[in-house]
């Protein structure tokens, strides 16, 4: 009788560990390209503590998300390296094969390897690719290509459209403008029957089928520029479009939506720039956590193919007439009332920058060198950047370059690197089958760990 019984237990955990799976009936994948688990920190404390205008309960939708989701920790080593590139990591998740960098949809012998965005296809279900980076940039491309070298982006843009997900959408009109059998891609992709869009009121009017939205000649502007550019549809907005597509198969569909430009910002050590590419992240993690909310048959997995910048806050010492203008502010030194540990006013500064310093650098670079004054670059600065700077204790305040570097440092922020680091990663798993994404992993482990919660067995 024990054994009747302990054997009907087992029968009743398999069937209902079964039945959890074929609930999964759609992906929506969202990687933040860049975004280390100190860049996510950055963000919510922000938020969280500074009493941003935005954030009127000062909370972010990260934090709500993470406080309602199963998390893990993973890392992102390649077949033969610490570091990654945006390849090779792109190419392990969505393959769940070690692979090296520059290579896109390839193990490490350069063997084609089927990516998830295929296997759903085969099985029937829609797929889509999105990125508000470049549609052929290595993270989009690891999903839908498969070539040795990530710069093959017009081989990679005639394997997007040879694979003809769903929907398309992105930057990077430039490489599906190439000469095809017949004509271009765009007219190959017209043959498949795309609707083939450029701005956002195009894209809006699409109401059914297939659609490539392709919205700049190469990466799509940040999210600091954006106000400059009211036909650019943003990623809400293009990922809002795709679920009104590909919800309508029957049988489900897979979606990444790449946030790019984070990775481009911690690249840049812009940290304004950084906060308001999470704040984009931010505003389109809200939308999708009421749309799985509402689709409970919906897996929403968010991570980062690796960390860039290694970004922070830390403590300096400042001169003393530095320290009497901070404390005359209202702002609290300590150590020997010449140590700065940082103000929770700088996110207001950082969320109200206008430009990149990349762009602002440039404009600054402008001003003729006879009227290149500290008063005029001062002025300047303070009309580019929407706030107001003093920079009169900064040294040598009319070299470009040394003026923004200790415009980073007034701000207390500092950076590890311009490049990529090792820093092991977090993975939010939330709605249907979120369970299966706990603990500690590798990143070539999330691939068969979507495909057990599809309930597929191969």
């Amino acid at each position: 009788m024990k054994k009747t019984i302990t054997f009907l237990a087992v029968w009743f955990l398999l069937a209902g560990v079964n039945a959890f799976a074929a609930d999964v009936k759609n992906i929506i994948w969202v990687i933040g390209d860049g975004m280390g688990p100190e860049t996510m920190g950055f963000f919510m404390e922000g938020v969280r503590y500074a009493g941003l205008p935005n954030y009127p309960k000062n909370v972010s939708a990260m934090e709500t998300l993470l406080n309602k989701s199963t998390w893990g920790l993973y890392f992102n080593n390649t077949y033969d390296t610490l570091v990654t590139d945006s390849a090779a990591s792109a190419t392990q998740m969505a393959t769940g094969q070690l692979s090296r960098p520059q290579f896109i949809g390839v193990d490490y012998n350069k063997e084609p390897v089927e990516t998830l965005l295929e296997a759903a296809r085969k099985k029937g279900k829609a797929i889509g690719i999105i990125s508000d980076a470049y549609i052929t940039d290595a993270t989009p491309a690891c999903f839908t290509a498969h070539t040795n070298d990530r710069n093959q982006k017009t081989e990679i843009a005639q394997q997007i459209i040879e694979l003809a997900p769903e929907v398309v959408l992105g930057g990077g009109l430039k490489y599906f403008k190439s000469e095809a059998d017949k004509g271009t891609l765009l007219d190959k992709a017209k043959e498949k029957g795309y609707s083939v869009v450029f701005n956002k009121k195009e894209l809006a009017a699409v109401k059914k089928g297939k659609v490539l939205g392709l919205f700049s000649a190469k990466g799509m502007p940040m999210a600091v520029e954006m106000h400059r550019y009211p036909d650019v549809p943003d990623v809400v907005e293009q990922t809002q479009k795709a679920l009104d597509l590909l919800e309508n198969n029957k049988e489900g569909f897979v979606l990444m939506v790449e946030v790019g430009k984070i990775d481009w910002a911690a690249h840049a050590n812009d940290a304004g720039a950084l906060f308001q590419e999470m704040e984009l992240m931010d505003k389109l993690l809200a939308y999708l956590q009421k749309y799985t909310d509402q689709h409970k048959n919906t897996l929403l997995y968010i991570n980062a193919d690796h960390d860039t910048g290694l970004g922070s806050f830390h403590y300096h010492h400042v001169n003393p007439e530095m320290a009497l203008r901070k404390t005359a502010q209202g702002e609290a030194l300590y150590g020997n009332g010449d140590t700065d540990y940082g103000s929770f006013k700088v996110y207001h500064e950082l969320a109200a920058q206008k430009d990149t310093l990349q762009n602002i650098a440039k404009q600054l670079n402008d001003i003729h060198p006879f009227n290149r004054t500290p008063r005029s670059v001062q002025e300047k600065l303070t009309e580019l950047l929407g706030y107001p700077v003093d920079i009169t204790q900064f040294k040598n305040p009319t070299d470009i370059g040394g003026v923004l570097h200790q415009l980073n440092e007034q701000r207390g922020f500092v950076w590890a690197t311009h490049s990529h680091s090792s820093a092991p990663l977090i993975g939010i798993a939330y709605g249907a089958g979120a369970e299966a994404f706990g603990g500690v992993y590798h990143n070539t482990d999330i691939y068969p760990r979507m495909k057990k919660v599809l309930g597929w067995s191969k």
